[in-house]
């Protein structure tokens, strides 16, 4: 394409100058000289420099100069593609990162259900031991508080008998009276 521009330029440059000399001519030779006057071979030799500097600069210049802008066009274009590649996987990154920090999220509340589950079920079982403990104690304390009024109720019949018999009875009347004492009361009801 280059060397068809080319060509119709110089084609084009001939025949302005062939036009010019033919206008020329026909003025005569009294008309001031115009851009294009002279003879046909200082024409030929303008137009062959005009075609040798398009064809050096075409060679030293426009190329590399061309060659350059298509680099620095290349360049620019991976550059964007690079800079777009960048953007799409930061914002896979940051998609990422925002799952994470969810599920971050998700454990943690999970994790603290958990220990709030585990601390209710921790002190509902600390009650459970208390109460059981304390029922222990009363039933403990309830025992102990039976026997004493037992061995009291004893002694109270003892003395009692004593008196009432006028007598001191020997440890076995005490214990065999004792024990038919605690056998009426507990026929008739007894302490419970």
């Amino acid at each position: 394409m280059a060397k068809t521009a080319l060509f119709c330029a110089v084609v084009v440059l001939l025949l302005s100058c062939a036009v010019v000399r033919a206008q020329q001519g026909a003025e005569g030779e009294g008309a001031e000289p115009g851009l294009f006057s002279g003879t046909l071979g200082d024409s030929l030799w303008t137009v062959i420099a005009f075609v040798l500097l398009v064809v050096v600069l075409g060679k030293f210049a426009w190329r590399p100069l061309l060659e350059g802008l298509n680099a620095r066009q290349n360049h620019i274009e991976r550059q964007l593609k690079s800079a777009e590649d960048s953007r799409v996987k930061a914002e896979h990154l940051l998609e990422d990162y925002k799952q994470e920090g969810l599920a971050v999220i998700r454990a943690a509340t999970e994790q603290a259900q958990q220990y709030q589950h585990q601390a209710a079920e921790k002190a509902r079982e600390e009650t459970l031991a208390i109460r059981r403990r304390a029922h222990e104690e009363i039933e403990s304390a309830r025992t102990t508080a039976v026997e004493d009024l037992w061995r009291q109720t004893g002694d109270l019949l003892l003395r009692v008998s004593s008196e009432v018999l006028g007598r001191t009875l020997t440890e076995e009347d005490n214990q065999r009276l004792i024990d038919e004492a605690v056998a009426r009361v507990r026929q008739n009801g007894g302490l419970q």
